[in-house]
C-alpha cells in the first residue's frame, strides 16, 4: 500500500473514532467558536428536511477553497472531504442515536465558489435532538465540527419544509431578499395547499440588561391571509415582514420567512445605522436624528464628535456596525439581531470569552469563568412559534454600571472590549 493511501486510510480511521466517542458532555465546552467565524477553518452551512417518517435529508453547504487540492497521478488536482453526521439528544446526552458518513471528491479544474452535498440520514427518533456535524479535509488532516438542532417532534416542524431557490438549491436561511424566488417542497405529498399569514410588526428595541423587560403579548391576528399551491413555483416575497406558513390552521407551527429592509445582514442605509446606534444615544439625540432633514449627516457628526477624528471614526463605525452586522447573522429570530438580547449584549461588549450551551439556555462569559471580576449573562430560550432562535436575558439591576460603563467607552471613541 502507498504511504500516501496508508496516511489517508489512518486520518479517515482517526475521524471515525473521534467522531464516535461521544459519550462526553458537550454542555460543559466552550462554544465561543459557534459565533466566531474566524476561528474557524471551514464555514460550511447546513440544512436539514424531515423528508418523511423515517428520512432526513441534509444538505451541506462548503467552500472547495477552504479545502487542500492533491496532485494525482493523472496530473489533477483533488480535494478530498469526509462530512459524518450523528444524531445525539442533546448538548449533555450525547449518546449516539443514528449516524451517516460521506465522503467527498472534487477537482481544482471544476472548483466553483461552493458546493452543496447531499446526505441521507435515516432514523426512527421522533423527539428534538441534536446534529453533530465533523467535516474533515483528508488531505490537510484536520477536522472541525458543527451542531444543528432537529425537530421532529412539533407537528408540523419548520423542518418538514424546504425551501429552495429558482435552480431547486436549498436556501441556507431563514430570511428573504426582495429578488430570492423560491419554491417550498412539504414532506406530506398529499398535501396540496399551505395557508399564509402575513405580520408586519414594529417590535420594541431590546430593554437592557438592568432594566426589567415587559413583553407585550404578540398579536397573532395577520395583516393578511392568503394560499399558497404546493404546485406554485418561483416564489417572491416583497413586502417586509414574516410570512408564517402552516399547513395546519389549528396549530402555531408552521414555517417562518423573513423579510428585512435594506441589505440585511449589513446595516448602510442612514436611516437604519441611526436605529441601530439606539443603544448607545440618548433620547433626545435619537429624537433630534430622527427629525434632521439630513440623517446622512446627523449620524456622521455623531461618529466624528465621539470618534474625535476621521480615521478613528471610520474603525469605530466599522467596529459597531460590524458587530451589529455579526448580530444580525447569528441572533435572528422574530426580528433583527441586533434587537433581541442576545445581539444587544454582542453589539455593546463585544464577543464573550465563553459560551455554555444546553436544549433550553446559553450562558455568556466575558472574562474567567468563576471569578468574581467576571460578568455573566444567563439567557433562555423562548418557546416562539415562528422562530428556534428566540433567547430571553435574565436580567439584574447588578448589571446597571456594567452597561453604562461600556457604553460610556464607545462614546469615548473606543470599542469596548476590542483591541483598538
Amino acid at each position: 500500500m502507498p504511504f500516501k493511501t496508508f496516511k489517508n486510510l489512518l486520518f479517515f480511521l482517526f475521524f471515525i473514532f473521534v467522531s464516535c466517542f461521544t459519550t462526553r458532555d458537550m454542555s460543559t465546552m466552550n462554544m465561543v467558536s459557534s459565533y466566531r467565524e474566524s476561528e474557524h477553518l471551514f464555514h460550511p452551512d447546513f440544512v436539514a428536511w424531515n423528508k418523511n417518517d423515517t428520512t432526513v435529508q441534509i444538505y451541506c453547504r462548503i467552500k472547495p477553497s477552504e479545502f487542500l487540492f492533491e496532485r494525482h497521478s493523472d496530473d489533477s488536482f483533488k480535494a478530498r472531504v469526509n462530512i459524518r453526521v450523528e444524531l445525539i439528544e442533546s448538548y449533555e446526552v450525547t449518546k449516539l442515536t443514528d449516524s451517516v458518513t460521506g465522503s467527498f471528491v472534487f477537482n481544482i479544474a471544476d472548483k466553483p465558489d461552493y458546493l452543496i452535498l447531499p446526505l441521507t440520514l435515516h432514523t426512527h427518533n421522533h423527539g428534538k435532538s441534536l446534529l453533530h456535524f465533523f467535516v474533515m479535509d483528508n488531505n490537510k488532516g484536520v477536522q472541525e465540527d458543527f451542531f444543528l438542532s432537529l425537530d421532529r417532534l412539533s407537528n408540523p416542524s419548520r423542518q418538514d419544509f424546504l425551501v429552495t431557490n429558482s435552480k431547486n438549491e436549498p436556501i441556507f436561511r431563514n430570511y428573504l431578499f426582495s429578488s430570492d424566488s423560491i419554491n417550498i417542497t412539504y414532506k406530506d405529498k398529499s398535501f396540496k395547499n399551505f395557508i399564509c399569514y402575513f405580520y408586519h410588526r414594529d417590535f420594541d428595541l431590546a430593554a437592557p440588561p438592568y432594566s426589567f423587560d415587559v413583553r407585550s403579548e404578540f398579536n397573532y391576528r395577520p395583516d393578511s391571509i392568503f394560499s399558497i399551491s404546493i404546485d406554485k413555483k418561483n416564489m417572491v416575497f416583497e413586502k417586509e415582514g414574516f410570512y408564517h406558513i402552516k399547513s395546519d390552521t389549528a396549530r402555531n407551527d408552521g414555517l417562518t420567512l423573513f423579510r428585512f429592509s435594506g441589505n440585511y445582514p449589513e446595516i448602510t442605509n442612514p436611516k437604519q445605522m441611526i436605529e441601530a446606534a439606539r443603544y448607545l444615544i440618548s433620547k433626545k439625540e435619537y429624537d433630534e436624528m430622527k427629525s434632521a432633514p439630513s440623517p446622512k449627516a446627523m449620524i456622521e457628526n455623531f461618529w466624528l464628535t465621539h470618534g474625535g477624528n476621521e480615521e478613528r471614526s471610520r474603525l469605530l463605525i466599522k467596529k459597531y456596525y460590524g458587530r451589529v452586522r455579526d448580530a444580525n447573522k447569528y441572533f435572528a429570530s422574530y426580528t433583527e439581531g441586533w434587537r433581541t438580547d442576545r445581539g444587544m449584549i454582542y453589539t455593546i461588549f463585544g464577543m464573550p470569552n465563553s459560551i455554555y450551551k444546553s436544549p433550553e439556555s446559553e450562558s455568556w462569559t466575558y472574562g474567567t469563568v468563576n471569578s468574581s471580576l467576571a460578568l455573566n449573562f444567563f439567557f433562555i430560550k423562548v418557546n416562539n412559534p415562528f422562530t428556534e432562535n428566540d433567547y430571553s436575558l435574565s436580567r439584574s439591576p447588578s448589571y446597571e454600571s456594567n452597561w453604562f460603563r461600556a457604553v460610556e467607552i464607545w462614546r469615548q471613541g473606543r470599542a469596548y472590549n476590542s483591541f483598538y
